[in-house]
């Protein structure tokens, strides 16, 4: 799927990463935020709406897949060993996660991560 139209994606690596910053958003798999995990490269992809992905650019351990980037996606609801939606997409109007809160998150992680690595 094209990204940058409906929305934008974030892939963070380690995926384990991405669940805790989800954790610390209160997002379960049952909250409808659209969340891919990608087994094969250990990584997630949140989609966030489209145009706020550049948000996220530049942080440790991200990549954001905005306008000029394809996404695959599984075919079904929840899709493969390799690659299935952890928290897969509405039929209705898809809820996105706030870019600003996930990079919120994610900073906060990797500065508990650099305090525990230094003391």
């Amino acid at each position: 799927m094209a990204c940058g139209r409906a929305w934008d994606a974030v892939a963070i690596t380690p995926m384990s990463l991405g669940l805790d910053a989800l954790v610390a958003m209160r997002l379960g798999p049952r909250s409808g935020y659209p969340v891919l995990a990608d087994h094969i490269r250990s990584q997630l992809y949140v989609l966030v709406p489209p145009g706020t992905g550049a948000a996220a650019a530049g942080l440790p351990a991200v990549r954001v897949l905005s306008a000029g980037h394809q996404l695959l996606v599984p075919a079904t609801r929840h899709g493969s060993p390799a690659a299935h939606w952890i928290s897969p997409p509405r039929e209705a109007a898809a809820l996105l996660v706030r870019t600003d809160r996930l990079t919120h998150h994610l900073r906060a992680l990797a500065r508990d991560s650099q305090k525990a690595a230094v003391s």
